[in-house]
């Protein structure tokens, strides 16, 4: 059957045979056709011929199972093969998947620094900032503290001068001498003022450009630098501007120093008029006013400067927000996470809570058992107690009623006693009785024995009285028996009274 089956195989396989097999195929039929020509002369070799095509197939059978295990080794080398090309290709993907999980992690690592390292320069940006903002807020209170200096300046100037043309008017008509001398000290006075409010000035705008100048410090720390450095340059025009605009104060304080000193001259020479002195006092109020408006005009350039400034501030704020922006969502989703770690711990508190709960109530419920579990204890004792007491009153009463049982038994003692004793009696009554007979039988022969009759008699008597003492003694014992046994009742009445109060006051 294996045969056949293998030949079914290689017919619908339909493979190429191997050269063996084509050979083996060749001899089979000379096999054969030697068998048809020659004659079977006897049995032996028919036999032998039988061996040969058995020997042939066997043969035949073998030569096909080689060629069909080949084959099948073949199969099975190519699909072993195939599966290691398999095998080789899918560790060079998981290769390929490890190497891009690691750049991943890379990337990701890569990241948090970057992430980090922006935090940390946004924190720096923020403290700068603040540092800056700080700056200007300080440079805006000086400029406003520099301009009511500059008022007050002007305010005290104006009202100097008008006070000096006021007392100058008065001093002319009363005297020329006093006018000089007040005109001195009010022109001391105001040089004075002058000189500490240039003098407050020059430090104020010291102050500015040294705030300016760590201002411009800190800001060439940042990462624009042709922004900053045209802002600088902006500035130091500015501060140069200023200092123009000092040194212009400083040349017009010349002037009004000069003027000041050209009155003076002229109130000493006294040969000018108060007319061409009121002129030039005039023509330093135009001067003043016009040194207050270029200072105005200054301080506006200033605070033009300061707001391109608090622009630029503007803009690095928004900076700031955009990026605070991207730490917020961050931070959202870290929120988030803790949002999930705080949901986890609150279910784990509930449950210890519950577990909590459950044990207080356990605990209050041991409290409760152990207190009942006391009370018991103590109405046990108190039952014990109660019982003891009982005990005692009882043992007391059988003591009594042993005392009374051998009284008893003292008085049956006696009572068999007395009726040994009425045996006795009846014993001599039936004597008595037999002699009466005998008497009654001889009495007419004798008449000593009347006096033993009589004696009989008197005997007779005492016997009788001592039945009936024995019958009162019975009676006695009598009463003694039902008032004991009526005692018994009384005690056994007390305990059954006792044992039915016990469970009421387990009850209760």
């Amino acid at each position: 059957m294996a045969v056949k089956k293998n030949k079914n195989a290689n017919a619908s396989e339909k493979t190429p045979t191997n050269p063996q097999q084509d050979d083996v195929a060749k001899k089979i039929p000379k096999v054969s056709k030697a068998a048809d020509s020659t004659p079977a002369p006897s049995c032996g070799s028919g036999s032998g011929t039988l061996l040969k095509l058995i020997s042939g197939l066997c043969y035949l059978v073998l030569v096909a199972g080689a060629g069909f295990a080949s084959f099948y080794l073949q199969q099975v080398l190519t699909e072993v093969n195939q599966i290691s090309a398999r095998n080789e290709e899918a560790m060079q993907k998981n290769a390929a998947v490890v190497q891009k999980v690691e750049h991943a992690l890379q990337q990701v690592n890569s990241m948090k620094s970057s992430l980090d390292s922006l935090e940390a320069s946004v924190g720096r940006a923020q403290i700068e900032l603040e540092a800056t903002n700080r700056a200007v807020r300080k440079g805006e209170a000086e400029t406003q503290r520099v301009e009511e200096v500059l008022q007050k300046l002007q305010n005290e100037i104006l009202r100097d001068l008008s006070e000096g043309i006021r007392e100058v008017k008065q001093a002319r008509e009363n005297d020329f001498s006093s006018l000089e001398r007040t005109l001195e000290d009010r022109l001391a006075e105001l040089s004075r003022s002058i000189a500490d409010s240039v003098a407050e000035f020059t430090s104020a705008q010291g102050e500015s450009q040294a705030q300016l100048s760590e201002l411009k410090a800190r800001l060439e720390d940042h990462s624009d630098p042709s922004l900053l450095k045209h802002e600088l340059t902006s500035i130091t025009n500015t501060v140069a501007e200023l200092h123009t605009a000092n040194e212009v104060a400083d040349g017009n304080m010349g002037v009004l120093r000069e003027q000041i000193e050209s009155v003076r001259t002229e109130l000493q020479t006294r040969n000018k008029e108060v007319a061409s002195m009121s002129e030039e006092i005039e023509a330093v109020r135009s001067l003043v006013q016009s040194t207050a408006g270029s200072l105005r005009q200054e301080v506006t350039t200033a605070q033009a400067s300061v707001q391109s400034m608090a622009d630029q501030i503007q803009s690095l704020q928004d900076g700031q927000e955009r990026s605070s922006e991207s730490l917020r969502g961050l931070e959202t989703e870290l929120r988030q996470e803790l949002a999930k770690a705080v949901k986890t711990g609150d279910d784990l508190e509930v449950k210890l809570k519950s577990a909590e709960d459950s044990t207080e109530a356990l605990a209050s419920s041991a409290t409760e058992q152990t207190s009942k579990f006391e009370a018991i204890l103590a109405k046990c004792d108190t039952y014990e107690s109660s019982l003891a007491a009982q005990s005692k009153a009882a043992e007391k009463a059988s003591q009594a009623l042993k005392d009374e049982l051998e009284k008893l038994r003292s008085n049956l003692v006696e009572l068999q006693n007395s009726v040994y004793g009425l045996d006795n009696t009846y014993v001599r009554i039936e004597a008595i009785e037999q002699r009466l007979n005998a008497l009654d039988v001889n009495e007419e022969a004798m008449e000593e024995p009347m006096v033993q009759t009589e004696k009989a008699e008197e005997e007779a008597e005492n016997a009788s009285e001592d039945q009936e003492s024995v019958t009162e003694e019975e009676a006695t014992t009598e009463a003694a028996a039902e008032e004991i046994a009526e005692e018994e009742e009384s005690v056994e009445e007390k305990v059954e009274k006792e044992g039915a109060e016990k469970p009421v006051g387990e009850e209760q």
